[in-house]
């Protein structure tokens, strides 16, 4: 099997994972560079992270609304820099690999379908995919296909705003990531005079609480309250058979992951709850996602009929 480069490129760190038959040969997480230049930066980090190795091809998921037919990025909250910008064909260039873009929601929801949590429910094929992390992604699989929506910009669980509440990046008031993505808790606490260090993350913020400072308690039991509402939307809208939640924040299983749970449980009124589980990739759900795509899109490119497959991954840069 090819050799196989998955790059999680997300707002706050960037996955990278070689992997091999489903095996990962090396993997490594580094601090994402933003602004002008980032993506010249990330390719600096990827060369270094190769070590000479040459994959067949890259996979780079995209934080916000992608055209994943061109690998354009309409728009990005989280990395604005990106924004009318192709950064797989960008990468392309400058690595010299064929590389394809797919959406972060969608490359963990994959991920979480064919190689995580989901396995262990083959019965069930009604499956949302929820990734918690500096933003909020969403994905919705039935029948083994991604609903991507009429624009390519279903699943955006995270702005769905109630227009009250603190402003999101997205523009919009109340939205679930202002409220429980990872620089929105950081940036809640420092306003709480939480004392969080300049650099300090959500991590910082869950380890506070787990010591006992009731501010930090306090923000989490406000945004787990806000995860479980989101959560029963989702269930009231889309009826799901299952439910992963996956994502840095959600490794936090005591204070994220449980009390959203337990939350949404105690919420319900008409509601048929499905199972609601972790994610079992972990923050590495994304850039497995990723080496799925460039395997998938590798696939394509070598057929004869490449192209004409409309289910599959849009034609690879580079080939």
């Amino acid at each position: 099997m090819s050799l196989l480069l998955g790059i999680d490129y997300g707002g706050t760190q960037s996955k990278l994972l070689l992997a091999r038959d489903g095996t990962a040969v090396r993997q490594a997480q580094l601090p994402t560079h933003r602004g002008p230049g980032a993506l010249r930066r990330l390719a600096e980090q990827v060369d270094g992270f190769l070590d000479g190795e040459r994959p067949a091809a890259l996979g780079v998921t995209i934080a916000g609304i992608l055209d994943e037919a061109t690998g354009r990025v309409v728009t990005s909250v989280n990395l604005p820099w990106l924004d009318g910008t192709d950064p797989v064909g960008d990468l392309t260039g400058l690595l010299g690999i064929a590389g394809v873009a797919i959406q972060d929601g969608h490359a963990a929801a994959t991920a979480e379908v064919k190689l995580g949590a989901a396995r262990a429910h083959r019965d069930i094929d009604d499956i949302f995919v929820l990734t918690l992390g500096t933003g909020i992604a969403g994905a919705h699989i039935v029948d083994g296909v991604l609903r991507r929506g009429a624009h390519n910009a279903a699943g955006e669980i995270g702005h769905m705003g109630i227009g009250e509440g603190r402003r999101c990046g997205c523009g919009q008031r109340g939205c679930l990531e202002s409220e429980i993505g990872g620089d929105q808790l950081v940036a809640r606490w420092q306003e709480a005079g939480g004392g969080v260090a300049a650099g300090g993350t959500a991590k910082d913020l869950v380890a506070a609480a787990a010591a006992g400072d009731e501010r930090a308690v306090a923000l989490l039991d406000r945004a787990t309250t806000a995860l479980g509402r989101s959560l029963l939307g989702v269930i009231a809208l889309l009826d799901p058979g299952l439910i992963v939640v996956g994502g840095g924040l959600a490794q936090a299983h005591e204070w994220i992951f449980e009390p959203a749970v337990r939350k949404t449980v105690d919420g319900a009124t008409f509601h048929r709850l499905p199972p609601i589980v972790p994610a079992a990739l972990g923050v590495w759900a994304g850039a497995w996602g990723a080496t799925i795509a460039a395997g998938s899109a590798l696939s394509v490119s070598e057929r004869p009929d490449a192209g004409t497959d409309d289910q599959q991954p849009s034609a690879i840069h580079g080939l």
